[in-house]
């Protein structure tokens, strides 16, 4: 990287970051490549601007790593994922990206660390147009949880997993892999191993993974004398919105959500039933939040305390 793609790359990014700190949706909107700087295509990165600005506050802006990703070459239209790897000068260690469909030109990302009372990492991805770099993605994200960053979360999962307490360890790994990957399209040498110690240390039950298609099945009792089953497709861990408690997060299916009092009485009883089959969780979290997701609507969101739950 040439010393004026960094001082370029560098200050781009910094600007938009004072941008975003200030919600000054007009700065940044100017300095967008025009596929999506339109009023329509704007949106959902005004959004997001709005609502970083409103929980990140005024601290110290300090632009920390910067990577050039030369994507000059790809074919016109190419829509295979794009990928590099950035090779850290003197060490064994890399930074690898893969970008989805990313068309032909000169990239460059840029993370932002903003201090406060809730540190943030702003990462921006950048092309060059015409000599000048412009907004081309924008990834923020909360670098605490609860007040501990990830290097916390992380310590911590192997003080569980030693305890051979392999659900809050999962659960605890997870959580440090979201605050210190700065974007879901990239990894590094880091989280590699720290997703490894994730996967070894992962709960009997989880071993083959969790999702939609691989959704983990428990029966419980429905309090009548029999049994109702429940099919979880997500477990993970969320700060809440002001980042000071940590709740946990947890996915599943519904059939519908038209009748929002069913809904509501499943996601309960499904919380509830999770949490009897693992009491120790109880002790990590402040909250659980169940997500009923159903295909074609949005998540209806059901936000219990831990102390609620009997």
């Amino acid at each position: 990287m040439t010393s004026d793609v960094r001082d370029g790359l560098s200050a781009a990014a910094f600007t938009l970051a004072q941008a975003v700190q200030v919600a000054d949706v007009a700065k940044a909107q100017g300095m967008t490549i025009a596929e999506f700087s339109s009023a329509s295509a704007f949106g959902p990165t005004e959004s997001l601007m709005r609502s970083t600005a409103s929980r990140m506050g005024n601290g110290e802006l300090r632009v920390v790593q910067i990577y050039e990703l030369d994507a000059r070459s790809r074919a016109a239209n190419d829509t295979a994922d794009a990928d590099f790897s950035c090779p850290l000068a003197g060490t064994t260690s890399e930074t690898d990206f893969s970008i989805s469909g990313l068309p032909r030109g000169l990239y460059g990302f840029a993370m932002v660390e903003a201090t406060g009372d809730r540190p943030w990492l702003l990462s921006f991805l950048l092309r060059q147009d015409e000599g000048v770099w412009k907004l081309a993605g924008f990834y923020p994200r909360a670098s605490t949880a609860a007040d501990h960053d990830g290097e916390w979360y992380w310590k911590s999962a192997r003080t569980y997993a030693k305890a051979d307490e392999l659900w809050l360890a999962w659960i605890f790994y997870g959580e440090a892999a979201e605050l210190l990957r700065p974007a879901n399209f990239v990894t590094s040498t880091n989280l590699d191993r720290l997703l490894a110690e994730r996967r070894a240390a992962a709960p009997p039950e989880l071993a083959g993974g969790i999702g939609a298609n691989h959704p983990l099945v428990m029966k419980a009792s429905d309090g009548k004398g029999g049994t109702v089953e429940y099919r979880f497709t997500g477990i993970s861990a969320q700060a809440s919105d002001d980042g000071k408690d940590l709740n946990l997060i947890l996915h599943v299916p519904v059939d519908g959500v038209g009748d929002a009092a069913v809904a509501l009485g499943y996601s309960k009883a499904a919380a509830k039933a999770f949490l009897d089959a693992h009491m120790e969780l109880r002790q990590a979290f402040t909250g659980v939040w169940v997500f009923a997701d159903s295909e074609g609507h949005a998540p209806l969101v059901t936000e219990q305390t831990i102390s609620s739950i009997p």
